[in-house]
């Protein structure tokens, strides 16, 4: 629609235009005023459906008849809002556990631990995890002096087969002046098997540390000042994959509202649909049952203050989705859909409101039955679980006075002071393939929306003739006209708006209309205007 809504201010830009190329290029030692009538061709153009509707909106069959497609997300979990894998890190510290001294030659072992951790996962029991990215950091700090060698190893964490490890070689230091060694390794595409040496626990890590000295040094002499730390750092941990239980968590969902902005230039009028359908969709790509209670899905139109809500036996009502299916690899969603269409529901007085607005409240529970699947709910990185509206609407209707509303601001030749355009007549001629009529007002409004004058445009586009089938079999011509008096013009020049209202109806009341892909109005505007050429010098 954008052709039609600023056929004005092309209209005004043009006519300077027009002028300029018909007075040559020669300088002029000054610059004289000529007061000049022109009538000229301004704008040809051409309108579609899908002016006011992007393609990715409509379906075209085969007949050429439209239908519109809209869908909207209104709730969805992904990995992060399931499992929060908090950044976290463990220290483990060794000393003598008396005075000393103790006396190691060059190459012993001073220092063994294995030990068991539990990751910091609140409501989550997890048995095995697969890394998609992340990093281990780990630091050592000696005050040992001789130059020692520390091994960090998780048993439980493999890649290829082999378990993680990372050494460091840490220079002499004492008490006083401890020195700190630290290295990253890179936890992608690692297994990490958290059942502990048992296996029989979750959530466990199990790790070895082993301190030594450098074969290569002189020994050391040990007391209990001398103290060797280590710190493993846990971060930026992303699941390529997760078995486990993951609790029974529930998640409260709005009153939530989203912007619906099919209808942003409509402002008012009745929209009478023939069939409208609508399917609510739960996908569950998650390892985990659930259940939905969807207390709340209705529509409002902001600039009428309409609203309505959905009368459905989906509302109010429990909704059981049943879990995935773990194909050990990938992962196959459970589907539940819930048709709306006017039999049902009041699905087509809600598109009818032409709404802006989308309000809802869900419930989500998880595993409402508890860990039924002992142990074995599964996430991949792209599962999710999410709740679609899809809404099909046969282009198949009736509009009364169905209003589409622009705002532009006139962009002039000359300044407010001494303006170029001074009167005139912009005329209007269509081809209307559409079947309904159209009729154009025209105003001038301030900064904040009051009308300053109303430019009258006389006449109205013809509906394009519908045959016996109900659809357009012959095209319609029209001319309209609007004249710009010289006080009009005056009010366009100062800090003011043009405000261009369409008003559609359809040529036959008494039955809906299907649109055509092939339906268009074909526009050309002339101007017959009077105009100083020089005039802002």
């Amino acid at each position: 629609m954008k052709n039609v809504r600023t056929w004005w201010r092309v209209a005004l830009i043009a006519v300077p235009i027009t002028l300029l190329f018909s007075t040559g290029c020669r300088k002029e030692p000054a610059h004289p005023r000529w007061d000049i009538d022109l009538l000229a061709p301004l704008v040809t153009t051409s309108f579609t459906i899908r002016d006011l509707l992007a393609d990715s909106l409509l379906d075209v069959a085969g007949d050429g008849s439209l239908t519109l497609l809209y869908r909207n997300e209104l709730f969805g979990i992904r990995l992060d809002t399931l499992l929060d894998l908090p950044d976290t890190s463990f220290s483990y510290r060794f000393g003598l556990p008396f005075p000393g001294p103790l006396n190691l030659p060059a190459g012993a072992t001073f220092f063994t631990n294995n030990e068991t951790t539990e990751l910091g996962v609140d409501e989550v029991q997890l048995r095995f995890l697969d890394v998609r990215e992340g990093a281990l950091d780990l630091e050592i700090t000696s005050m040992v002096a001789s130059p020692t060698i520390g091994t960090f190893t998780i048993g439980s964490a493999t890649l290829n087969g082999m378990p993680l490890s990372v050494e460091r070689n840490v220079p002499a230091g004492t008490p006083g002046v401890p020195t700190t060694e630290s290295a990253s390794s890179d936890l992608s595409g690692y297994h990490f098997d958290l059942r502990g040496p048992q296996l029989n626990t979750v959530n466990t890590l199990t790790t070895a540390l082993t301190f030594k000295l450098d074969p290569n040094g002189g020994g050391a002499t040990l007391t209990d000042q001398d103290s060797v730390i280590a710190v493993a750092y846990y971060r930026g941990i992303v699941p390529e994959y997760a078995l486990g239980y993951f609790g029974a968590p529930t998640y409260d969902v709005g009153p939530d509202t989203s912007r619906i902005d099919l209808f942003n230039d409509v402002i008012s009028g009745i929209l009478d649909l023939d069939q409208v359908t609508a399917t609510i969709t739960l996908t569950n790509g998650i390892g985990v049952d659930a259940r939905i209670v969807l207390h709340e899905l209705s529509a409002a139109n902001t600039h009428t203050g309409q609203a309505l809500t959905l009368q459905h036996a989906i509302v109010g009502g429990p909704i059981n989705l049943d879990r995935a299916i773990d194909l050990d690899g990938s992962f196959q969603s459970s589907v539940h859909q819930i048709v709306l269409d006017n039999g049902n529901s009041n699905i087509d007085a809600l598109v009818e409101l032409l709404p802006d607005r989308l309000a809802y409240a869900l419930d989500l529970e998880v595993n409402p039955l508890g860990d039924i699947s002992n142990g074995h709910d599964f996430l991949y990185h792209d599962s999710e679980l999410h709740v679609d509206l899809d809404v099909s609407v046969p282009l198949r209707l009736i509009t009364t006075d169905l209003t589409l509303q622009s705002i532009v601001r006139p962009d002039l030749p000359g300044t407010s002071g001494t303006h170029g355009l001074q009167h005139g007549t912009l005329h209007l001629f269509a081809t209307n393939g559409f079947p309904f009529t159209a009729a154009i007002l025209m105003d001038v409004i301030d900064p904040d929306g009051n009308v300053l004058t109303s430019i009258p445009v006389d006449g109205t586009v013809a509906s394009g003739h519908v045959g016996s089938d109900g659809t357009v079999d012959m095209r319609t011509d029209s001319h309209l006209r609007a004249e710009l008096t010289d006080a009009q013009v005056d009010l366009l020049y100062a800090d003011t708006r043009l405000r261009l209202r369409t008003i559609f109806n359809t040529s036959d009341q008494s039955q809906h209309l299907q649109l055509l892909d092939s339906y268009r109005l074909d526009l050309q505007i002339t101007a017959a205007a009077n105009y100083i050429v020089n005039g802002d010098d």
